[in-house]
């Protein structure tokens, strides 16, 4: 058993209101009544976590993350760590928390929404745009403990904005038990741009969902990176609830030694007049594993939706596996959508020709993948990111 209810209140002591404080006991209740993922389900049938006991990972590490914005944020914008929100507005929070990421949907879940440890809530009201980009960093200090930062973003009809979530380990051999979870709500007409930025310990156990619901007009560009830790399971979602919604969700991974990324991808199309385009790219290198698994859902009443999904695998190694799997459920005729999927060797001829010019063999193919990801690295909604993502995958390209 990974907690136990003193163990709930020893957390709960920083002076919590009744109103979280009763939805982690019942999350608390949900992971212990729900069965570990097996096999013979569908979403973990390529998915090992037999060897992963949260039990071994008790000590918690509250996230105290630091935020970056130079400039004095607009009136009316509430930019608070999320335990902190949860007490002075609880009006906003209350209503959002854990809503889009159910506790019920499985023990992991569960699992974060009982214990999760800190975390930023950003509020930004209707009409309100903030230029500069809003940077939270999140940190793991210590090997076998558990960081479990959760993510809770609130805009306004017509708000605009870019946030960036770094989840950062101080030595990249920790090991522990790491989630970096978010939720996203547009409101009408909204435009958010959300960049994920997880680059945990290389022996880390890592669960993160990221999850939205866009309203009339909303746009959101969700950009998430995979570098960290020694099993990553990802899900991204995105609801599509009203006429004229957009979602573009990107990814890049880069795999390598023994990691094992999962990512589970939901392009949900609820009403008509729709549009999503998501494009996750990997590269993978020694004996790493990845899995992908994405359904674009069109409901009934979504006429004229529009969806694209693609998941393209560059591999390294002879050793390396990747799997991708995409999916469709359409209940509508009158819709436009288009998936696929690719698993290759780098190009023989795209190296011959950076050979035959004197470029050795290793620079050639770190030429190769950086090109490879271009087209997704641009995707990036803003600069400061982009950058950052750049050079992250630089160093570990060598």
């Amino acid at each position: 058993m990974v907690g136990t209810e003193a163990t709930l209140e020893d957390l709960l002591f920083r002076g919590e209101p009744d109103w979280l404080r009763d939805r982690r006991r019942a999350a608390l209740e949900s992971y212990e009544r729900l069965p570990m993922p097996s096999k013979t389900d569908e979403e973990w049938r390529r998915t090992d976590v037999s060897r992963f006991d949260p039990a071994e990972y008790a000590e918690l590490e509250h996230d105290v993350a630091h935020v970056t914005h130079h400039e004095p944020l607009p009136n009316g914008v509430i930019l608070e760590s999320l335990p902190a929100a949860a007490k002075a507005h609880a009006d906003l929070v209350a209503p959002h928390l854990f809503s889009l990421l159910r506790p019920s949907r499985d023990r992991f879940t569960a699992l974060h929404a009982a214990f999760f440890t800190g975390g930023n809530f950003l509020y930004v009201p209707d009409g309100v745009v903030i230029e500069e980009p809003i940077r939270a960093e999140h940190f793991s200090k210590a090997s076998g403990t558990r960081v479990l930062p959760h993510t809770l973003i609130v805009a306004g009809r017509g708000a605009r904005f870019n946030f960036l979530d770094e989840y950062i380990a101080e030595d990249e051999n920790e090991a522990g038990f790491r989630s970096g979870s978010t939720e996203i709500f547009l409101g009408e007409g909204a435009h958010v741009g959300y960049v994920s930025l997880q680059k945990w310990g290389r022996k880390a156990w890592h669960f993160g969902d990221q999850s939205a619901r866009l309203e009339k007009d909303a746009k959101l560009t969700l950009f998430n990176v995979t570098l960290g830790g020694q099993f990553s399971k990802t899900r991204v979602e995105a609801s599509l609830v009203g006429q004229g919604a957009e979602a573009e969700l990107k990814a890049i991974y880069l795999a390598s030694g023994e990691q094992f990324f999962d990512f589970h991808t939901l392009q949900d199309h609820q009403v008509g007049n729709t549009r999503s385009d998501l494009l996750f790219k990997g590269a993978l290198q020694d004996t790493a594993r990845t899995v992908y698994a994405g359904l674009i859902r069109i409901e009934k009443g979504a006429a004229r939706s529009d969806a694209y999904q693609a998941n393209r695998n560059l591999v390294l190694s002879e050793h390396a596996k990747a799997t991708s799997i995409p999916m469709l459920e359409i209940d509508n005729n009158d819709v436009r959508c288009t998936h696929g999927a690719t698993v290759g060797p780098v190009d023989p001829i795209s190296m011959f020709y950076l050979q035959s010019r004197g470029i050795p063999a290793a620079t050639a193919r770190r030429m190769i993948v950086q090109g490879f990801f271009g087209e997704v690295l641009e995707r990036i909604p803003f600069e400061h990111a982009r950058r950052l993502v750049e050079a992250e995958l630089e160093a570990r390209l060598g």
